[in-house]
């Protein structure tokens, strides 16, 4: 039987999140000849989603869902050291600086990288398939609208202020990233995926002919109305959006989306009006 590597990520993380991690570990797994188990924590951090609702199979990956409960206990392991046993199987706790023998389990970023440094060259990405009712659904929606000739604008707005990424839900920041947006010719055809409300808003009102998906935006703060984390509906929405802005002849990206290292290509940055044809 081959050595099994089992992973699994904090309750909060998100999808973008879980397949950085993912990444890092199936570099590790493939040139030391690991099989690679992920512990899909059906968490706050993907709206309680499992993974199938959401992706396709990848390749080479069993994927578990568990509960919040056994993500907690595997969190309490990883800080204690503890070794474990799952399905039967025992799992020592991978520690960066260790050399790797045997089951081990690997715990979030620090744990999963520390296993990508010990492979020479450089780590891929893997591409995040979304699953195939969602892939069908926003195959129609973008032709339909014709979205690959629409630039694509992503402005994903952090909630929390301890972050480095911006904007964050604050009102100058938020009026910084529309500045430099609103450059661009009133009759650019565009399609946004944003978080707020207040983006969304300010960019329809620039660009008449834009497209976005519909969605509810729950979450009332003293900066406007944002997408709810924990709405499912919302999380297959994104991934809808995913879908699109790859597909979108160039992309503005604020804050990152989920595949947006395989379209670097597309992506301009400021100042926007000189990178467009």
């Amino acid at each position: 039987m081959s050595k099994l590597l089992l992973f699994a990520t904090t309750p909060t993380s998100g999808v973008n999140h879980r397949f950085a991690v993912l990444s890092a570990v199936k570099h590790f797994a493939d040139h030391f000849g690991y099989s690679v188990c992920m512990s899909w924590g059906v968490t706050r951090g993907v709206s309680y989603c499992r993974f199938e609702e959401l992706f396709a199979p990848v390749p080479g990956v069993r994927i578990v869902n568990v509960s919040p409960e056994q993500v907690t206990e595997y969190e309490r392991c990883a800080r204690s050291g503890r070794d474990m046993i799952v399905e039967g199987l025992p799992f020592r706790v991978f520690r960066p600086g260790e050399p790797p023998s045997g089951n081990l389990f690997s715990w979030d970023l620090a744990g999963c990288f520390a296993l990508t440094k010990l492979v020479p060259g450089r780590r891929s990405h893997l591409v995040a398939r979304p699953s195939a009712t969602i892939r069908m659904d926003a195959s129609a929606y973008a032709r339909a609208h014709h979205i690959d000739k629409r630039l694509g604008i992503r402005v994903r707005v952090e909630e929390y202020l301890s972050r480095n990424r911006k904007p964050h839900r604050v009102t100058q920041e938020l009026n910084e990233v529309l500045k430099s947006i609103i450059r661009l010719p009133w009759h650019t055809k565009t399609f946004i995926a944003t978080d707020s409300e207040y983006i969304q808003l300010m960019l329809a009102s620039h660009f008449p002919d834009t497209r976005y998906l519909p969605k509810r935006f729950d979450l009332q703060e003293s900066t406007g109305r944002y997408v709810h984390r924990q709405d499912k509906e919302a999380m297959f929405t994104f991934l809808k959006e995913v879908y699109c802005l790859c597909l979108c002849r160039e992309i503005i990206n604020v804050g990152g989306f989920l595949n947006d290292n395989w379209v670097r290509h597309k992506i301009i940055h400021e100042p926007y009006g000189q990178a467009l044809p």
